[in-house]
């Protein structure tokens, strides 16, 4: 049983084992609330890093999130907050997030009455302490939840005041409205339960001067009068018919139905729910809140907006006729046909349609649009109605069928009706695809008569993208054959070219996909058609604007006009400020349209204008050292510039994945030049990534030179292999590789090429203990490099040499050696700085204060960069000084930090740095005995120098 606990209903408080723990810092208390609303299921990082930064996202939001989920795990315990599905879990039950406890409690009231309602009521109220997340919640919890979380609790003070009143208790029921009204004075629902208490309590006089009091400041303040229910019960007051107050029907008061005439027949027009309507819950109280807003006066259009097939309309239906009773006077709905097989419906066809909807005779409706707009919100003035305008172009569609402000149009598109948002102050919500637990629901749900694996489920709804359409298509194919099973499905969609041939519904053009995607894709014009089919190539998850300008092969600002339209389109999304991405189906569609010469081209000049950025990011501190030969930039392509190196590396750490993508799509297009060069100006990126990452694309690279018949650019990608397998630790291949690249350099008279891979292998012969060899190939590399006249590369080898003298304990030859013969010069080769070379050799010394100097040099340098794994490489040496210069307390602690810094990049490099030999190090530590001094030293066996292998 769990120790920990979570109170979100006020001030943040959390518990573990019955003590308060502290949550330091407003993001990690963010983090803490978004997972704990959602406990024992799966939140995406995505979702996380947008709720907690929304558009001021940082240059590594992941890292940042893996930060915070560090300092959580530390605090609650690794078994509470976990990794999880793409994400992170809370692993607690709903019990302990009182939150939840207060949400389940209410839930469980529906169909109750009498005492155990009431018990039930009295416990939810309990739990709430004070309106929750101001404190310390991001802006996203306090718009999208809290106005949720507030309606449920009136509710709750509504419904037990109800219940009150019907069990002859109306004077206590009084004491507690007042209370409540006056924090909400505004909330009508509740002043109809407080008029109704008094007048139970035999206070009619109070009653109608309450009613007074509320209709006054209604109109003060928002300049409505009251809505038909509190209208109702002040008319009942005047009347005096105490008979006719209100029922109690499974504790809700309900006023009673009024006869109403043919003249005022209310229109009730929605479609029918779907059956085993599920999911959604975010959207459905995003709903809700707009409603709440509306009684207030603001908004009078909400929009949803999404790609075809994502189930806005499904949505849209569901939601109105779950609330039904707060449009008292009607709902109508309107398909106006804004995409699809025909022409959208004209203004003219659409107002015609609402106002017979509303009892308007046909021959009444003026032919102009204008008249015809001013009677529809003539007939709906003093009304309280829903109208679902369904399926719009765009907003100029929409305008003139708006109602005034007491009605509530609800307008649904594959447009993001900006317009709407401008002029109309319509409220947008954006409908994603379905959550992973939502999608394997979804199908659980519509293949209930089969017995289907619950992988097998999951990996369903993956293949349909969490596409709405997409998940009903694949459902119905498994139900109209029940000799096919999920994993026959499954193959079927793994070996068809494109899954949308598997999921096709040629019959129905309003259930088969790639209809549903075309009638989006024919409102372009045709410059944004291209740009579209362009897109499919895009590689990896996620594009930005300046990648999307090269594909295009258009400038910046044109780039940007195009993207703008696909997004609002919705065809493209942009998931986090100047990153866009596809749904794999709408990818999937667009590669389906593309022309095989349009697409090589638009591929080339992507990989063109990643392999020159690359080459801009490497000299942006004014180094240089291109060994291979690049093809020039291919027209119509503008490289990347870069101001600092920081920047550089923000840049590529982000594009890291897409880079490894267009790789492979260059391969398998055959550019195999263009694509072998991009891996090789992707090393120093590389390093920066896990060996399991870096070797594969190596490999790719190296083929793909052979293949090209290019025999020393595969040297040089085979040089980088070599440094990716030792960073593995699998050192016996990487000297295998060293020593073949250098073959081919020497047989080509490539000086620099052998030099590099020579030093190299010198490292790695260090590393395995065979340091005499070691040391006559690192003697040969700087030979070669001197009788080059290759004064850095020369320089590069005496670091390498420099560090086998440490790894000898020859501590006075290491250091006499970079500060005689290196010196300050700077070293004009892609290696580390050889600072921490000498901060070994001054610690082999016992040279304890140099050593500190040159590390806060080496410290600072790192801290600049934000390169987490050169800081705990520093971090490391420092927590031995501190051992040896019996500061204990601050080893310990350094190497904690150490440990810290591993979890969050992970080992990038282990010839220079394990867990494993930061644990020895921090189990060391503690006594000042010889020793253990020796276990130390020992333990930092193998700790990296300066030196990085060279590509």
């Amino acid at each position: 049983m769990t120790d920990v606990s979570i109170c979100l209903l006020g001030p943040m408080i959390v518990t573990r084992a019955g003590e308060p723990v502290e949550i330091p810092g407003r993001r990690p208390r963010t983090l803490l609330a978004l997972l704990a609303l959602e406990a024992g299921t799966p939140v995406s990082a995505d979702l996380l890093a947008d709720r907690i930064w929304g558009e001021e996202l940082p240059d590594n939001p992941r890292g940042s999130l893996h930060t915070y989920i560090g300092r959580l795990r530390r605090v609650l315990g690794k078994e509470v907050v976990r990794r999880a599905a793409g994400g992170y879990i809370l692993d607690l039950p709903r019990a302990c997030v009182d939150a939840l406890t207060f949400i389940d409690l209410l839930d469980s009231i529906d169909g109750l009455e009498g005492p155990e309602a009431y018990v039930r009521l009295e416990e939810a109220i309990e739990l709430w302490r004070a309106e929750p997340f101001d404190d310390s919640a991001a802006e996203s919890l306090a718009e999208r939840t809290r106005p949720w979380l507030v309606d449920r609790y009136l509710e709750a003070r509504e419904r037990r005041a109800q219940l009150d009143i019907a069990a002859g208790r109306a004077a206590k029921a009084v004491a507690d409205v007042r209370r409540v009204v006056a924090d909400h004075p505004l909330r009508e629902s509740l002043w109809v339960v407080l008029l109704d208490a008094l007048e139970s309590a035999g206070r009619t006089a109070e009653a109608l001067e309450a009613y007074e009091e509320v209709r006054a400041r209604l109109a003060d303040e928002l300049g409505t009068d009251p809505g038909a229910e509190l209208r109702s019960t002040f008319v009942r007051l005047l009347s005096g018919d105490s008979s006719a107050g209100p029922e109690v029907v499974a504790g809700h008061a309900k006023v009673p139905a009024q006869r109403v005439s043919e003249e005022d027949l209310v229109p009730r027009q929605l479609p029918a729910d779907i059956a085993g309507f599920s999911g959604r819950q975010a959207e459905l109280r995003l709903l809700d809140a707009v409603t709440i807003s509306h009684d207030a006066g603001w908004p009078s259009v909400v929009a949803v907006h999404g790609i075809g097939a994502v189930g806005k309309t499904a949505l849209a239906v569901h939601w109105a006729r779950s609330r039904t009773e707060h449009f008292p006077d009607g709902q109508l709905f309107i398909d106006l046909r804004g995409y699809g097989p025909g022409e959208p419906l004209s203004h003219a066809q659409a107002l015609t349609t609402l106002l017979i909807g509303l009892g308007v005779d046909v021959a009444s409706v003026p032919a102009e649009v204008d008249a015809a707009s001013a009677l529809l919100r003539t007939t709906l003035a003093d009304r309280r109605m829903l109208l679902v305008l369904d399926n719009a172009r765009d907003s100029a569609h929409v305008r003139p069928l708006l109602p005034g402000s007491d009605s509530l149009a609800l307008v649904t598109s594959r447009s993001q009706l900006r317009g709407l948002a401008t002029r109309e102050g319509a409220r947008r919500i954006a409908l994603d695809t379905l959550t992973p637990a939502e999608s394997a629901a979804f199908l659980e749900q519509r293949l209930v008569d089969r017995a289907a694996d619950e992988a097998d489920v999951r990996a369903l709804a993956d293949r349909c993208g969490h596409l709405p359409l997409a998940l009903a298509v694949a459902a119905e194919r498994c139900s109209r054959y029940p000799d096919l099973t999920l994993t026959d499905l499954l193959a079927e969609l793994d070996g068809e070219t494109s899954r949308l041939a598997a999921l096709e519904v040629p019959l129905d053009p309003i259930s088969d996909l790639r209809a549903v995607f075309s009638w989006s894709y024919d409102s372009l014009d045709e410059e944004s058609r291209r740009a579209f089919r362009l897109l499919g190539l895009r590689p990896g998850h996620e594009i930005g604007m300046p990648a999307m300008a090269a594909l295009f092969a258009v400038d910046i600002a044109t780039s940007r006009r195009l993207v703008d339209k696909l997004v609002d389109a919705n065809l493209v999304r942009e998931h986090r400020p100047g990153r866009f991405v596809l749904h794999d189906l709408i990818r999937d569609y667009a590669l389906e349209l593309g022309f095989a010469e349009e697409s090589d081209e638009a591929l080339l000049r992507l990989v063109s204008w990643y392999t020159h950025s690359l080459v801009a990011a490497s000299e942006v501190d004014g180094r240089s050292f291109r060994l291979m030969t690049l093809d020039p930039v291919v027209a119509g392509v503008t490289p990347l510039s870069f101001a600092t190196s920081q920047q550089a590396r923000a840049w590529g750490d982000r594009e890291w994945p897409t880079m490894r993508s267009a790789v492979r799509l260059a391969v398998r297009a055959g550019l195999l030049c263009p694509a072998y060069q991009l891996v090789n100006k992707m090393f120093s990126l590389s390093m920066r990534h896990p060996p399991a990452e870096t070797v594969p694309l190596q490999e790719l690279g190296l083929d793909a030179a052979l293949r090209a018949g290019q025999p020393v650019d595969a040297a040089y990608l085979r040089n980088q292999a070599g440094i990716s397998r030792a960073r593995a630790g699998d050192l016996t291949r990487a000297i295998s590789e060293f020593r073949a690249a250098a073959e081919v350099f020497r047989e080509a008279g490539t000086a620099a090429g052998l030099e590099m891979a020579l030093s190299n292998c010198g490292q790695a012969l260090s590393m395995i203990g065979s340091l005499d060899e070691a040391v006559a190939v690192l003697e040969e590399a700087y030979a070669v490099a001197d009788a080059a006249g290759m004064a850095d590369r020369a320089r590069g080898s005496l670091i390498g040499l420099a560090e086998v003298y440490v790894r000898m304990e020859r501590y006075a030859d290491a250091v006499r050696l970079i500060e005689e013969e290196i010196g300050q010069h700077r070293v004009e080769v892609d290696s580390s700085s050889p600072r921490l070379t000498l901060i070994d050799a001054l610690i082999g010394l016992r040279r304890f204060a140099d050593a500190e100097t040159e590390l806060r040099l080496e410290l600072t340098q790192h801290l600049e960069e934000r390169n987490r794994w050169g800081e705990a490489n520093a971090l490391v040496r420092r927590a031995m000084i501190e051992r040896e210069t019996d500061r204990i307390a601050q080893a310990r602690a350094t190497l904690q930090e150490v440990v810290a810094i591993l979890d969050e990049v992970g080992e990038l490099d282990r010839t220079a740095l394990t867990r494993e030999r930061v644990e020895e190090l921090l189990a060391s530590v503690g006594s000042s005995a010889s020793a253990d001094r020796d276990a130390d030293a020992e333990a930092a066996q193998g700790l990296g120098g300066g030196v990085a292998l060279r590509p």
